[in-house]
């Protein structure tokens, strides 16, 4: 008799992660094993954002089945949503879009026989061991020994679905209405990973900033929670959670009320990555963006004003229809304008799908992929500028793990109180990511592992 062993391949954005990582616990509090390769059943978690990402979509399945030719193969999240037909001529076992892929546990454990070998022996998923009617087929309790991986950070999802419809996103299309998770039940996760060593949480969702905007009149919960600063209220007084990141928030939901927690509260990360897509009003309007480039700067500078010193990155589409050469350098003197720490450029994919495929206009790759290349250079100037006023200084890192390469010379700083009194080895060279979302390495003779935060002087940029 053996354990089933499964792999999951993720594509795509920080929801996916969760949702992955979400499912890899399921699969293990139900008695499976993680596999490298040969698993009983692979998964693969899709994402549909792009023409390419779906191009990717297709060669992770095919390497999933290549690396485990014995497997069950189950296709999970965007693509069966929109693109189901496409998926099943791929010749997949399973298929589940973004809210049922819990049920591909119980199915997958209908089709194997019991002569196969394979027991499930930890859970009660499998319906031949049950002894008792009663209990829900499906039922596994999730203790802090099932959020327990060795990962630096935790991906917390807390919302999902969007009604932005923006004229290029098919998101809205795959994920649906938006939704929040109760507060009782996120408050419960965060309980569970800390206890389970977890000190940095990572909250995403589809559009982040609108948690709790479903809730309606009737909801009740004890905190009184009804928006997403309401939430970090909440997070914050967890004791053991040292630090808070916001994964993406649009620039509509960077209000009054977020700032001043931000500023007041060091839980907090130093970085908000807010999206812009373009820096010239009528593409915005194209896209049906919900704000002017004139809020935009509004919004930044009361951030700044309270945060000097915060990390902002953002997004930016180039190529949109109709944008011509002038809008193209509107955009880049309004980024200039603004100052980020680091731009995410995106050549525009026309997504069938989608409103903005059949504009008129439509540019040739030749200049997107130009226009692309420009801010991208760009954003390497503009992480340098922003980095470089932190050399000297004393700062926080939650620790990644080991780094490559030699000892280097310099002041090092001992880790903070809770580590002191601990074991100590030769110095050894660790890499870890800021608050202010930029990686550096360390020299330390304390035994780190990932997850651990430590304040650190002497240390280097990780590029």
């Amino acid at each position: 008799m053996k354990r089933p062993t499964y792999k999951i391949y993720t594509l795509g954005c920080k929801v996916n992660q969760y949702d992955s990582e979400s499912l890899s616990r399921k699969l293990t509090s139900a008695g499976f094993v993680v596999a490298e390769n040969n698993a009983d059943l692979a998964i693969v978690n899709t994402c549909t954002v792009t023409h390419s990402a779906i191009a990717k979509d297709k060669k992770m399945i095919e390497k999933a089945r290549t690396e485990n030719t014995n497997a069950k193969i189950a296709v999970v999240g965007c693509m069966p949503v929109n693109y189901k037909k496409e998926v099943e001529e791929l010749s997949v076992d399973f298929i589940y879009g973004t809210k049922d892929a819990d049920k591909l546990i119980e199915e997958f454990i209908s089709v194997i026989p019991e002569q196969s070998g394979i027991q499930f022996e930890e859970c009660r998923m499998d319906p031949r061991l049950r002894e008792d009617d009663d209990k829900e087929v499906g039922s596994c309790e999730l203790t802090e020994n099932s959020y327990k991986t060795g990962k630096s950070r935790y991906f917390l999802k807390i919302q999902d679905g969007c009604q932005q419809f923006c004229s290029y996103c098919i998101i809205p299309y795959n994920r649906g209405k938006l939704t929040s998770r109760p507060v009782e039940e996120v408050l419960a996760e965060v309980e569970k990973i800390v206890a389970a060593g977890y000190k940095e949480i990572i909250l995403c969702g589809i559009h982040l900033g609108l948690y709790g905007v479903d809730f309606s009149r009737t909801t009740r919960n004890a905190q009184r929670v009804t928006n997403l600063v309401g939430l970090l209220k909440e997070l914050i007084k967890i004791e053991g959670l040292e630090k808070i990141r916001l994964s993406s928030i649009e620039v509509t939901e960077v209000n009054d009320e977020l700032i001043d927690l931000i500023k007041t509260n060091r839980k907090i990360c130093r970085h908000l990555h807010i999206p812009l897509q373009s820096g010239c009003d009528k593409i915005l309007k194209l896209m049906n963006r919900p704000y002017t480039t004139e809020f935009f700067v509004e919004r930044i500078e009361k951030l700044r004003t309270a945060v000097p010193e915060i990390a902002i990155t953002n997004d930016v589409i180039v190529g949109f229809p109709g944008e011509t050469e002038g809008d193209f350098n509107i955009t880049f003197d309004f980024i200039k304008k603004i100052n980020f720490s680091k731009l995410h450029v995106f050549p525009f994919s026309a997504h069938e799908k989608t409103p903005a495929f059949s504009m008129p206009d439509q540019l040739p790759t030749s200049i997107k992929k130009k226009r692309a290349k420009i801010l991208s250079e760009y954003s390497l100037e503009l992480e340098k500028k922003y980095k470089q006023q932190f050399v000297g200084q004393e700062l926080e890192v939650i620790v990644d793990g080991r780094s490559q390469g030699k000892v280097h010379s310099g002041q090092h700083q001992e880790g903070i109180d809770s580590f002191r009194g601990q074991p100590r080895e030769s110095k050894a060279l660790f890499r870890g990511k800021t608050e202010y979302y930029f990686d550096i390495e360390f020299n330390s003779d304390k035994k780190l592992k990932a997850g651990d935060l430590v304040k650190v002087k002497g240390w280097k940029f990780l590029e």
